[in-house]
């Protein structure tokens, strides 16, 4: 009878309970191979378990150690560099009661046999490569049209008045010269990266309906503009992020203008969907549908769609299905954003040709891609190839609300605007509907959802242009918006700031979160948020734990949370109190005294660790251990 040396690790059968542990080694989150050559193994199971060991088909044991620890799972990890290329493992662990467990990839089993082990090539697979620039970098999201009029030249004859009531069809002259203008503002505030959103020639303020993907906006200074504006950037050493939508366009984009003049004829027939030439909207008065559909806002929309899109309106009298409906595939059904087939070799070829054009042509650091799930999941790994070829540390950032997880293995997006972050701030810090155990539970949860290469760089946002501000959300208290600040820069990740956010701009829904930055009311500035913003970005950059370190929950409380950043040799507590009132937390296993970096707070060494008291409401405190 063969010996198989991993077959009993613990010298004992497994128990076959049917405890919950959860490997998927497809999945980066738990197996995670990295470009020099180690590999981090994480597993999941319900807490209680012990004694967990990645074991080699030699019988080679690699002890993990438990990251952390959520009320439903602990979490588990080791990185190891193994001795081939190419191997084969399982698992090993005592459950509750301290007896054996197996895991195999059939499941949990009583031992390991021939056919029982995973089988890991690290040739054929892709490692996880972000671009080391992004890691920990701070991100600067610009909404152009209302960041800054630098061009007064440029601004459209019928503008609203800067700073007037934000409106989604109206313009107030933000350029990328304004941008370009206030670079020395963006170096001051300590941003690595300035994300902006779409710059492509277009009707409108949001820019996501493209005329031409070939031409900056000539309200925004032209491909000129685009070159001045890298070039000042790059002076400064931030580099630049380009929105963009690949999935829809402006009517008025060659290629469904010409479908719309030449229907079923056009030679872009199948740059699109249509159930019926030719592409036309269709209007049933008293059809089903929304009510703002009927308000004068919406059929003033209708007008221009018509008039200076040149989609026909086409007016029903039947009552019998939707008020609005387009004979064309649209997203989300608005008709001026006609959906792009990419599933057609013609139209991938020429989008391909547009993203490394950018690249080549004005030296963009990498591109944001606006609905990334609802392309063509098969277009984005050829995108990350045409992209890395032209820019190997190119940034691609994709935005999909949730989890990115099927696009974040290192084969498409190298991050996604991690929308589940906001919402655990919001639920923590803005409208305080779960304790400091809920949000350390949130805390575990989502460390766990990618592996740690993918949490560097993905943009850890409060707000954008597609939400709320989180100011508004937190009832414009500014005590409940400085707190979630705090977090988000002493947090793992790439903090995304919203323009803005850090001198208290709010608003809430689209339009309204699209407000034009107060250039002209410099009184209105929370200048007490800009500093705080300012000094904890400088403190990223002055201490790489707070850039690139490891994240563990030390200690909660109802409104406090505590956790320690852990890099190399350096380790640094952040202690955040989100309520009215000072307050006070142990930090265990802290024998030496720590000083205090920033913030204030009182820190006693006795017995039991350290004592961190006085943390005032509504801010927080960074102490160097």
């Amino acid at each position: 009878m063969t010996y198989f040396p991993d077959g009993r690790f613990f010298n004992e059968n497994g128990r076959l309970y049917p405890w919950d542990v959860r490997y998927d080694p497809a999945d980066r989150a738990h197996c995670t191979a990295c470009p020099e050559g180690s590999v981090l193994f994480r597993i999941t199971a319900e807490p209680g378990f012990t004694d967990v060991h990645l074991v080699l088909s030699d019988g080679t044991g690699h002890q993990l150690k438990k990251w952390a620890e959520s009320r439903r799972f602990s979490f588990w990890e080791v990185e190891i560099t193994p001795p081939t290329r190419v191997f084969e493992y399982s698992f090993a662990m005592r459950d509750p009661f301290g007896r054996a467990v197996h895991l195999v990839p059939a499941g949990i089993s009583n031992a390991v046999e021939r056919l029982d082990r995973w089988h890991l090539d690290l040739d054929a697979i892709t490692p996880l490569d972000p671009p080391a620039w992004a890691k920990g970098a701070v991100i600067y999201q610009i909404f152009p049209e209302r960041f800054h009029s630098g061009d007064p030249t440029l601004t459209p004859v019928d503008a609203s008045a800067w700073g007037s009531e934000p409106h989604w069809l109206e313009f107030q002259g933000g350029d990328l010269v304004g941008i370009a203008e206030k670079v020395d503002y963006l170096a001051d505030l300590g941003v690595d990266m300035v994300y902006v959103n779409p710059i492509f020639q277009s009707p409108s303020t949001h820019r996501y309906d493209a005329i031409d993907f070939k031409h900056v906006d000539p309200a925004l200074g032209g491909n000129d503009g685009l070159r001045s504006l890298v070039e000042a950037l790059h002076a400064r050493d931030i580099k630049l992020i380009v929105d963009a939508s690949f999935n829809h366009c402006s009517p008025r984009f060659f290629a469904f203008a010409d479908l719309v003049a030449n229907g079923a004829n056009s030679e872009y027939r199948d740059w699109f969907i249509v159930d019926d030439h030719p592409p036309r909207v269709i209007v049933r008065p008293d059809g089903d549908g929304e009510s703002w559909t009927r308000s004068e806002t919406y059929q003033a929309y209708l007008s221009r769609l018509e008039g200076n899109e040149g989609v026909t309106v086409e007016t029903r009298s039947d009552e019998s299905g939707p008020m609005v409906e387009t004979t064309y595939e649209s997203w989300y059904g608005v008709p001026s954003l006609p959906r792009i087939n990419l599933a057609n070799p013609d139209t991938r070829a020429y989008f391909l040709d547009i993203a490394r054009w950018w690249i080549d042509e004005f030296d963009i650091d990498g591109w944001r891609m606006d609905v990334a799930r609802y392309v063509d999941f098969d277009f984005w790994p050829e995108f990350r190839q045409v992209v890395k070829a032209a820019k190997p540390d190119a940034y691609l950032i994709a935005e999909i609300m949730g989890d990115a997880s099927p696009w974040l293995q290192g084969d498409t997006f190298d991050a996604t605007m991690d929308y589940t972050f906001r919402e655990l701030c919001l639920d923590f810090f803005a409208t305080r509907t779960i304790d400091g155990a809920g949000f350390a539970d949130g805390i575990a949860r989502w460390l766990a959802m990618y592996a740690p290469g993918v949490h560097a760089v993905n943009q850890h946002l409060l707000s954008s242009h597609d939400t709320p501000r989180f100011l508004h959300e937190a009832g414009d208290d500014r005590t409940r918006l400085m707190p979630a600040v705090i977090f988000q820069l002493t947090a793992p990740g790439a903090p995304g700031i919203y323009y803005g956010d850090e001198v208290g701009l709010t608003g809430g829904e689209e339009p309204e979160s699209r407000g034009a930055f107060p250039w002209h009311d410099l009184a209105s500035w929370d200048t007490d948020l800009l500093t705080l913003t300012q000094e904890l970005t400088g403190l990223r950059r002055d201490h790489p734990a707070l850039r690139h370190g490891t994240l563990t929950v030390l200690g909660h409380t109802t409104d406090t949370i505590a956790y320690l950043r852990e890099h190399e040799d350096e380790r640094v507590a952040v202690v955040l109190n989100r309520g009215d009132h000072p307050t006070h937390i142990g930090i265990p296993g802290v024998t030496h005294e720590p000083e205090v970096i920033w913030g204030t707070a009182t820190v006693t060494v006795n017995h039991d660790g350290l004592a961190v008291e006085d943390v005032g409401p509504g801010t927080g405190a960074v102490i160097l251990l």
